[in-house]
């Protein structure tokens, strides 16, 4: 049986209770409480995942990725040749033919080709031979080497054994040296080419000219670009009474660029010893007493070491990949 005494008693106490918490909120539903106000806590940034991928955000400006800056490099200049500018050197008949020619020997080791520009021809004679004399030895052709004229035009024991082409290539040489050296200098140079100045032309930008040093020359900080002015038959001569070396630094150094007219077949290097071109490119008519080595990937010119009446020097080609040489004709 319900109790009502004691069911009457609990339901006037929790009235009581009631109107007590209401008059300590001041009688209004307690909206001005005093208890401390609720704060969620922060929501925790994720850890980006290495390698992830981020999802896009809709309507969010992707942030652009910048373009990397391109690498310059030397691009081989067209191979066209015509002559008879101001201090033009004429190699004549015996010696123009020649795109190796040395006094001891000629040595290769990688897949070398050697061949002949467009119209890089002499008399009935391709622009693509190699010889010695009076040495007579030719490595490292048939195998690896190739020449584009096949065996017969190497003229060393084993190959085309007509010595006299050779010995008269040399004697031309000998004339084609001189001739160089003694051209009259229009600007005198020292050190790095890459570094040269010349009024009106930005540093390591050269015109046509004659240019003396008195002791080596070089291409190695940067690129020596050579401006033909507009003029094919623009003509370039380096004296130099020592060594001439190109150091290699992919596209950035070490180079020769062609702009604006400038020909391989009119460009002339004296070199009073030895040569060493290691850039990527090398244009131009290397005239050595001495020896030249050739580790430029692109070589488009000649390489003419001095015989007897010079200094008796060799051709070396001793890059694993071989090099692409190229005679760029005119006489």
């Amino acid at each position: 049986m319900l109790n009502l005494t004691r069911f009457f008693h609990v339901r006037l106490l929790a009235a009581a209770f009631s109107l007590t918490l209401l008059a300590a909120c001041g009688g209004s539903g307690c909206p001005s409480c005093n208890a401390p106000a609720y704060n969620p806590p922060p929501v925790a940034t994720p850890t980006p995942i290495p390698g992830a991928t981020p999802t896009p955000v809709p309507g969010a400006t992707p942030t652009p990725i910048p373009t990397p800056t391109p690498i310059p490099t030397a691009t081989p200049a067209a191979l066209s040749c015509t002559q008879g500018g101001v201090n033009s050197i004429t190699l004549g008949p015996a010696l123009a033919p020649f795109a190796l020619l040395a006094g001891s020997t000629i040595s290769n080791v990688g897949l070398t080709n050697v061949g002949y520009a467009a119209g890089a021809v002499t008399g009935s004679v391709n622009d693509d031979l190699i010889g010695v004399s009076p040495g007579t030895a030719v490595t490292g052709f048939y195998p690896p080497g190739t020449d584009t004229d096949g065996t017969n035009a190497i003229y060393a024991a084993g190959y085309n054994t007509n010595a006299a082409v050779p010995l008269n290539a040399e004697n031309a040489l000998t004339t084609a040296y001189n001739t160089a050296a003694g051209v009259a200098a229009t600007a005198t140079v020292a050190g790095d080419l890459s570094q040269a100045s010349s009024p009106g032309y930005p540093t390591g930008t050269l015109p046509p000219g004659v240019y003396k040093s008195a002791s080596s020359l070089s291409i190695a900080a940067g690129n020596l670009t050579l401006d033909g002015a507009g003029n094919n038959n623009s003509v370039f001569i380096f004296q130099m009474a020592s060594t001439l070396t190109t150091t290699l630094n992919g596209g950035t150094s070490g180079n020769i660029l062609l702009i604006n007219g400038a020909s391989p077949c009119n460009i002339y290097w004296q070199v009073g010893s030895s040569a060493t071109l290691g850039g990527q490119s090398f244009y131009g008519n290397v005239l050595a007493y001495s020896s030249i080595t050739i580790n430029a990937s692109t070589f488009t010119g000649r390489a003419l070491a001095g015989g007897t009446t010079l200094g008796d020097g060799a051709v070396s080609i001793p890059i694993a990949g071989g090099a692409l040489i190229t005679n760029p004709g005119g006489n």
